[in-house]
């Protein structure tokens, strides 16, 4: 009776310490799990914020009246003269070596010019 009372302590100590080494590995994997949602919830609110900012950038760099003035600063664009508008078929095309080809596109498109200067008088006329 004296070796089954000395199993049963034996045996109830092996357990307790089985348990307390188990409860304190899941207690220290919950606090390293806990910090790690911290920083990922910092990190979240620091992209949050980068977001807010970023779109407050991004409405500054949008302004239609910035946009207006750079323009106006680096781009020279002027109106579109009919005399530029010309039909594809006029263009002369550089890989083609028939002489009679390119001469056709280029009377086409003093055609296309002429035609256009025409358009243009008449639409002074009509002012």
């Amino acid at each position: 009776m004296n070796i089954n009372r000395m199993t049963q302590i034996a045996l109830s100590l092996v357990i307790i310490i089985f348990t307390v080494t188990i409860s304190n590995h899941m207690k220290n994997s919950v606090y390293r799990l806990e910090d790690e949602l911290k920083q990922i919830n910092r990190n979240i609110e620091t992209d949050i914020e980068t977001i807010h900012i970023l779109n407050a950038e991004w409405s500054k760099l949008n302004n239609p009246a910035r946009l207006r003035a750079l323009v106006k600063n680096h781009i020279a664009l002027n109106p579109v003269k009919a005399e530029q508008i010309i039909n594809y078929s006029a263009l002369p095309f550089g890989y083609e070596t028939d002489e009679s080809r390119k001469e056709i596109a280029r009377r086409n498109i003093a055609v296309y010019a002429q035609n256009n200067r025409e358009f243009k008088k008449m639409a002074k006329t009509q002012r």
